[in-house]
């Protein structure tokens, strides 16, 4: 009976030695009994030790995951970027314009959309091409092109409308000197009317500056600043009506020996050189300037009403540019332009009331070389604007809002989930700034 027991225990050891092989092989598991049998030959420490140990790294850890649970994320504001596309026809790369995303229009809070020139040498083809750009990522999709053939220099296309405009239901865009209208699912593009035809020689403009043209936003008619003045037409009847003159002459350039006449023009002017619709759809407002005003020369501002009266006048020789802003119950105008000591000054005109008044506004926004001031209205009383002095040393943007009211600066951030808005600041008719900010 002895023997036999011993046999039996004999067995039973050999089953448990295949078990734990087994298992070992299976999936690389120890059993439970090795396992403490581990534990009880590599732990020599006090059992009180040990508890103590654990406790305090149970405490720790609690610490840790109490920081980050507590630790707020913070959203500023940031500049979109976008990445050149790649455009293709038969098989052939196409050439984006140099100025490809220069003209950025808000759609809605996430969604820009982008209108370029693309020009494939091989075909001498040229093509307008629309792209949606959407938050997050702002990858350029393509919605829309059109087509048509091109024998001159595709970097030096004839425009009187260079920036598509937003407008019911669409929007509205020149090309080959065609007004079109696209409609805002970008299905169809139909013609409106020809420019060149409607306006004749006041197509071009010898001032040559930007923002010359606006329509309404029912698309009906097209304020224009020409050589005679600031016209409007009547895009359905194809009549024009001449709101502002100026004078304009041509005169022969004169050189002494050893002159260079780059540069030089061979005509004077002073006269409207870039006008806009009020929001109304019926006032108006325009920059008024000379034949250097391209390059600076701005000598006023005026806003009239849609019937003519003068409802704010400005006449100095340091005018930068004009703006609009609105509130849920007023509309603005925003005048910029510098005192003689220097001091930058804004007059927000009240257009129902007739109300002005004068606030002093931030460096900032008055850029040089051009004539304007890129900034946006978040409301009737607050100002935003990138701080390139304050950005110095730091790989971001540094955007920041100025309250005209109070003249105090405030940072941009919110703190956790916040709702973004998109604003486009532009940057005197010639190319614009997307910002993605939290309200």
């Amino acid at each position: 009976m002895k023997k036999k027991g011993i046999i039996l225990s004999m067995a039973a050891g050999l089953f448990l030695l295949f078990l734990c092989v087994k298992l070992d092989d299976d999936g690389g598991k120890v059993s439970e009994t090795e396992n403490l049998a581990m534990e009880t030959s590599v732990d020599s420490k006090p059992q009180k030790e040990r508890m103590e140990e654990v406790e305090t790294e149970s405490k720790k850890a609690g610490e840790v995951q109490a920081e980050q649970e507590s630790r707020v994320e913070t959203a500023v504001p940031e500049m979109v970027r976008v990445k050149e596309p790649v455009v293709r026809w038969n098989g052939e790369t196409g050439e984006l314009r140099y100025d490809w995303n220069y003209n950025r229009i808000r759609v809605d809070a996430d969604t820009l959309l982008l209108v370029s020139e693309c020009y494939f040498p091989l075909e001498k083809l040229q093509q307008k091409i629309f792209f949606l750009v959407k938050a997050p990522d702002y990858v350029p999709q393509e919605v829309f092109r059109q087509s048509y053939e091109s024998k001159d220099d595709p970097e030096c296309l004839e425009a009187r409308m260079r920036r598509p405009h937003l407008v019911d239901g669409g929007y509205i865009y020149e090309m080959e000197g065609v007004l079109y209208f696209l409609d805002k699912d970008f299905q169809e593009a139909s013609p409106i009317c020809d420019l060149h035809q409607l306006m004749g020689d006041l197509y071009s403009f010898s001032a040559g500056t930007f923002r010359t043209s606006d329509v309404t936003m029912d698309g009906a008619r097209m304020l224009a600043c020409t050589d005679e003045g600031l016209y409007e037409f009547d895009l359905e009847k194809g009549s024009r009506k001449l709101l502002e003159p100026a004078c304009f002459a041509h005169h022969e350039i004169v050189l002494e020996e050893g002159d260079c006449a780059c540069g030089a023009l061979d005509f004077t002017f002073s006269g409207p050189v870039k006008a806009q619709y009020g929001p109304d759809g019926q006032s108006y407002a325009f920059l008024t300037g000379t034949e250097e005003a391209v390059w600076g020369d701005i000598t006023g501002v005026v806003l009239r009403s849609g019937e003519g009266e003068t409802l704010y006048q400005k006449e100095t020789g340091n005018m930068y540019d004009f703006k609009w802003a609105a509130s849920e119950d007023a509309v603005y105008l925003a005048a910029f332009y510098t005192e003689d000591d220097g001091k930058k000054i804004m007059d927000r005109v009240n257009l129902s009331a007739g109300e002005v008044m004068a606030f002093e506004a931030p460096d900032e926004i008055y850029w040089g070389g051009y004539p304007c001031c890129v900034a946006g209205f978040l409301d009737e009383d607050s100002l935003f604007y990138v701080n390139y002095d304050k950005e110095r040393g730091r790989s971001e943007d540094v955007f920041e809002v100025y309250h005209l009211s109070s003249g105090k600066r405030q940072d941009i951030e919110v703190e956790k989930e916040a709702d973004w808005e998109l604003i486009v600041l532009d940057i005197d008719g010639r190319d614009t700034y997307a910002v993605r900010y939290p309200k």
